[in-house]
């Protein structure tokens, strides 16, 4: 028997709202190695057409990582307690971004992760749970839907 609680198979976790700081997002860049002023400076992301700093791609997951964070902090379930996953036989397996809209330093966005459901693999050595998180913004809609998959090694 597995360790998912497949029961929870549909659900999400609360909406986790995340201010997005622009020292941090600078930061995130300086530290990634990115070169593209937009992700680095007021100056050229206004030039840009931006209203401010412009969030790297991979930024989304440190948005999902304090959205985990602030959820643990106010007592919410996080997706990885929502799902029941036991850190000893925890892998991580795919993940996928799809990009709708840029974040931007000064935005305030919602995290809400969905236990899309359960699979098995390997002859049941495996099970997988596939979740997708959504980063919304209140006026902007949809900006980083992730989908990834989570794995229990049983065997």
């Amino acid at each position: 028997m597995g360790h998912f609680n497949r029961a929870n198979a549909g659900k999400s976790t609360d909406p986790i709202t995340v201010d997005v700081e622009r020292g941090a997002l600078i930061f995130f860049a300086e530290t990634i190695g990115e070169t593209n002023p937009v992700h680095r400076s007021v100056e050229a992301a206004r030039g840009a057409g931006h209203p401010d700093v412009v969030a790297p791609a991979t930024y989304a997951a440190v948005l999902d990582m304090a959205a985990t964070q602030d959820a643990t902090r106010a007592g919410a379930i996080d997706a990885l307690t929502l799902v029941g996953a036991n850190m000893r036989y925890l892998l991580h397996g795919t993940e996928a971004y799809d990009y709708h809209a840029p974040i931007h330093a000064g935005d305030q966005v919602t995290v809400v992760t969905r236990i899309k459901g359960f699979t098995d693999a390997k002859g049941g050595k495996l099970e997988i749970a596939h979740l997708e998180t959504k980063i919304t913004h209140a006026e902007r809609g949809d900006l980083v839907t992730v989908r990834r998959d989570l794995i229990h090694r049983l065997g």
